[in-house]
């Protein structure tokens, strides 16, 4: 009996010190990770909208009428002149998570689609997808109507394939219903 406390007081001090260490790690690299995020984010709303002003442009977290919306940004640029808006928008299914900048233009047709992250077990099928179906001034009814049973996207890319559809159905329903 004394010989298995032992072992287990033993193995309890190793468990207290790894999560030390690991909590340790994490305090000492969290903002770094958090900067660079930011920093993607920012490059990737560059890339939607070319003339892009992240601090003239206005963020909102919340008022959503979807769950799979994070964060709409009212995009303007540099002489304040609207660009359209940017929505980051995230979902997962068994196969991972998918979290998408989707830009808009005012006339509601797609200014471009760009993965934030893309965890998908089938990543590579997957940014395949969203780069030859998701193009500039697509509509609604395009999204909508994108042939999903395309060979490169079966298998199990077809339900990310439909997770970014309906993202992007998603920012572009909200969009829809702000724009007067």
């Amino acid at each position: 009996m004394k010989k298995y406390t032992i072992t287990a007081c033993i193995l309890m001090a190793i468990a207290v010190v790894c999560a030390a260490l690991i909590a340790s790690v994490n305090l000492w690299t969290a903002p770094m990770i958090e900067k660079n995020n930011t920093e993607k984010k920012a490059k990737l709303c560059q890339e939607i909208f070319s003339t892009y002003e992240e601090s003239k442009s206005k963020t909102s977290t919340s008022g959503f009428k979807s769950e799979y919306i994070v964060e709409k940004i009212e995009a303007y640029d540099s002489a304040s002149a609207p660009l359209g808006y940017i929505y980051t928008v995230q979902g997962s299914n068994t196969y991972g998570e998918i979290e998408l900048l989707v830009g808009i233009h005012s006339d509601l047709s797609l200014a471009g689609v760009r993965f934030i992250t893309n965890g998908q077990s089938f990543s590579k099928e997957t940014a395949t997808h969203l780069d030859r179906q998701y193009k500039e001034n697509m509509t609604m009814d395009d999204v909508s109507a994108l042939d999903l049973s395309d060979s490169d996207v079966t298998a199990g890319a077809t339900y990310a394939s439909k997770l970014i559809r309906s993202l992007v159905l998603s920012a572009l329903e909200d969009c829809k219903g702000g724009v007067a």
